[in-house]
């Protein structure tokens, strides 16, 4: 080897690095060879040569070998003697001068492809949608024509440890099952780069795209560094090489998919990385089920994974394995159960009573029965004691020694084996994180089930179908309501949420119809039911536990000032976050922490009160129960039928497990419509209601998915039929969001419209009058003509006998012009686009 070819087989500043001299961002450092203050050292990586710039010193321009010449005084020889040995180890390899040459030029190569990224509408919308901002990613586009290879590709460079492009990696924008990745020939290299020499800590995840996510959306550490793998197989060779370079590295984290292929993966990798780096730390983030880092922003903030992050699972601590070497655990005579161990050996069989106590980690007290194997019969040895106090096992050794005349040695061997088989045992399970117990189990739905339901999601007449199957579930009447609140609730699956709110009176059942909705959803261990809700309860709640669910209230009365503020705040924001005093159970420390719970969720509420506090109305759908005589009418031939077996359990089960058939096969997208619909000035909170309306408008195109148009196999497009059929479901609680009367309140004064309209319009009433007329309690009667007094839609006329008040109606509304005037102006806005060219929809 030449001395051109051996400096051309090292990088000076990664040599620099290895005589100590720290670098700043612009290549500069204290000169070694003066007395210097400010950097005047500096280093260029293009010309592979350093430069001292003061006048006070004579070191000049130096290439490598001078540079360690001068650093160590040595003579020429031991320099180049000192270069090679690291030229032979790989470290700081710049070219190869033995391969053969590459047939074709990656670094050129991605110069060309990457303006295109930002030149392509569909690569960027592409890049967007997997909530990368493509001016930071450092990526490319490849439309075909510059390169006949990773067409339509996203393009990722992959670098070798000079920071040259060696491979790339193509991900393609029409993302589907069969052709999502790509490879040039030959894969080499490490994406983002080669890992900086002065990383400590290295983060490992399972693909580039979750690798670019934490890159734009994770706070790293100036000495945290990123590294991604190519699949669950894919931790190369190339990539234990970088690790093992990394001379400060103090732990490692892999962060792969919260699939069983992830978790698969992360074992194996961590045995063996533990053999790779035995004195580094190896950790595991645990993720959401079926979800990896970017999906993960689908339905969440980016600070998520900061916190899951935090939460990590350490697998591998070589300073906490040295300090307590765990001692082998021999199950083969030891049983170990929750409150009672049984140990037996040749000698002794001892029952061990008591419950381990896994806050106090200095005591460990136990109930030991001591019996003597070969005679069982013989009275045992029967005392409490704390296995951790020397003194008194000591005496009970002795005592037990000579009660069953046996060997101290015998008795002492066997107490030993106990003590450090359950301080292990009591350890793990301290560190044992605790499994989510299903209360449901889910019920599997065969090919059949799956074949029958998307022929159903197909069908043209889906929503009749939904109409009618929630009906036989045992839903009588309220067809709009029933059908509107079942897509509210099947929101819990989507990434936006919606919510509603079930007015009436007590006994017109609202709990049945909010309950019978969610018995129709597929998942149950989803769907939360609740009758009261304490202050703190939804806090309580750990950081996944309602993340995608349902939530029941079937009273709203339940709810405390307390319990509802943090109900908006889920609603809202989808997360509670709280500041929190916790408690080290070791050492009594009290620190102060933060506490998050993760949404979203979707809700249905049933309440009483026909009037709801402002800033919680406003976040949801209002809806009365019918409580007409028709509907009583169709109530009780239900119960009729049902004692008369006209209607069997049986039928409703059926229809139930159809529609949860159809909720297991709906899946969430994201939506584009590229409609926009205005409500009424009249409207009350028209800007968040607005919002609302668009956002049922999407989950009506979700509950048609099989049906509409799909970009790249991850959006929907929204089409005028999903607005109409929009419209019409939720129609009444606009209106109600439009009236001055909420939905109890207007049924009542529309009843008692007709009733006075019928004895003339200045007709005077009581409330006795009303109240026997309409037979509703003196309570509730009370209620509603104080409102209407408050309103001026009634207002008293005189004082009959015994200082009684009579009433006579001041306003006279008219509800159905203004449901005509509001469906006209909708309906309006939707004929306007149908007449538009199919083009400019």
């Amino acid at each position: 080897m030449t001395l051109t070819q051996l400096k051309n087989s090292v990088d000076i500043i990664e040599i620099a690095k290895e005589l100590g001299l720290h670098l700043d961002k612009n290549g500069k450092c204290l000169c070694p060879f003066h007395r210097d203050k400010k950097p005047s050292l500096q280093f260029s990586q293009k010309k592979q040569i350093a430069t001292c710039f003061s006048g006070n010193c004579s070191a000049g321009t130096m290439d490598v070998i001078e540079l360690v010449k001068k650093f160590y005084s040595w003579e020429l020889p031991m320099a180049v003697d000192w270069l090679k040995s690291r030229a032979s180890t790989g470290n700081y390899s710049i070219t190869d001068i033995n391969t053969k040459p590459v047939q074709e030029d990656y670094q050129t190569l991605y110069a060309t492809l990457q303006p295109k990224l930002s030149q392509s509408s569909k690569a960027r919308e592409y890049v967007k949608s997997r909530h990368l901002d493509y001016k930071k990613l450092g990526a490319g586009f490849n439309t075909g024509k510059e390169y006949d290879k990773l067409k339509y590709c996203i393009i990722f460079p992959l670098k070798n440890k000079n920071n040259q492009v060696v491979s790339l990696y193509g991900r393609s924008i029409y993302d589907n099952s069969k052709c999502k990745h790509y490879y040039t020939t030959n894969r080499k290299g490490l994406y983002p780069q080669y890992p900086s020499v002065t990383t400590r800590h290295l983060i490992i995840t399972e693909s580039i795209i979750d690798a670019a996510t934490l890159q734009q959306h994770f706070l790293f550490s100036k000495d945290t560094s990123v590294l991604a793998a190519y699949g669950t197989n894919g931790l190369t060779s190339e990539h234990f090489k970088a690790i093992l370079y990394l001379k400060q590295l103090q732990d490692i984290v892999l962060w792969f998919d919260g699939d069983d292929a992830g978790g698969s993966a992360t074992n194996k990798y961590a045995k063996e990385l533990k053999e790779l780096v035995p004195n580094i730390t190896i950790s595991k983030v645990e993720m959401l089920d079926n979800e990896d880092i970017n999906s993960l922003l689908d339905s969440h903030e980016p600070e998520v994974l900061t916190h899951l992050y935090e939460k990590r699972e350490i697998l591998h601590n070589p300073t906490a394995e040295k300090q307590n070497p765990k001692t082998p655990i021999q199950n083969h005579n030891l049983r170990i159960n929750p409150n009672h161990t049984i140990y037996t050996d040749e000698h002794l069989k001892i029952d061990v009573f008591g419950k381990l106590d896994l806050k106090d980690l200095s005591r460990l007290k136990m109930t030991l029965v001591v019996y003597k194997t070969v005679n069982l019969e013989q009275t045992p040895s029967r005392n409490t004691i704390d296995l951790y106090h020397d003194d008194a096992v000591e005496k009970l050794v002795r005592k037990i020694a000579e009660k069953l005349q046996i060997g101290t040695s015998v008795v002492r061997i066997a107490l030993d084996k106990i003590t450090r088989t359950l301080e292990t045992h009591r350890l793990d399970k301290q560190n044992e994180v605790p499994k989510a117990q299903l209360r449901y189990k889910l019920r599997d739905i065969t090919g059949i089930e799956e074949k029958r339901a998307l022929q159903l999601l197909q069908s043209k007449s889906l929503i009749e179908t939904l109409t009618k199957q929630l009906q036989a579930t045992g839903i009588i009447g309220e067809e709009k309501n029933a059908l509107f609140l079942f897509t509210i609730l099947l929101s819990h699956k989507m990434h936006r949420t919606l919510h509603a709110v079930v007015q009436g009176t007590s006994g017109s059942g609202k709990s049945h119809l909010i309950g019978k909705i969610a018995d129709c959803m597929y998942d149950q261990n989803k769907i939360k039911r609740f009758t009261r809700v304490t202050d703190k309860s939804f806090y309580n709640y750990g950081e996944t536990d309602l993340c995608n669910c349902g939530i029941i209230l079937e009273d709203y009365d339940g709810l405390t000032e307390e319990a509802e503020l943090a109900w908006r705040e889920l609603q809202s924001n989808g997360k509670l976050s709280s500041s929190v005093s916790q408690k080290n159970e070791q050492t009594g420390e009290i620190t102060t922490g933060e506490k998050y719970v993760f949404g979203p969720i979707a809700s249905l509420v049933a309440t009483t009160h026909f009037r709801i506090y402002e800033d919680n109305e406003s976040r949801v759908f209002v809806i009365a129960i019918d409580e007409s005589e028709a509907q009583t009418e169709k109530v009780l031939q239900y119960m009729s039928d049902k004692s008369a077996k006209v209607v069997t359990d049986h039928e409703e089960t059926v229809a139930r497990e159809s529609l949860q058939d159809i909720v297991y096969m709906l899946q969430p997208y994201k939506v584009k419509n590229p409609y926009r619909l205005e409500l009424p000035k009249t409207a009350k909170q028209r800007r968040r209601l607005t919002q609302m309306l668009h956002d049922y408008i999407e989950q009506i195109t979700l509950l048609h998915q099989y049906q509409r148009q799909k970009i790249d196999q991850a959006m929907l497009v929204t089409e005028l039929q999903d607005l109409e059929i929009a419209i019409d479901l939720m129609f009444n609680s606009i209106i109600l969001k439009t009236d001055e009367l909420d939905g109890i309140l207007r049924q009542f004064y529309e009843n008692l419209k007709k009733y006075v309209e019928s004895k003339g319009k200045d007709y005077q009433f009581t409330q006795r009058e009303i109240r026997q007329k309409f037979r509703i309690s003196k309570t509730q009667t009370q209620r509603y003509f104080k409102e209407l007094e408050e309103l001026e839609y009634i207002n008293r006329s005189s004082i009959g006998k015994r200082n009684s008040f009579h009433y006579q109606i001041s306003y006279w509304d008219n509800i159905e012009k203004l449901r005509k005037e509001l469906r006209t102006y909708l309906y309006d806005q939707i004929e306007k686009y149908k007449k538009l060219p199919p083009q400019t929809n």
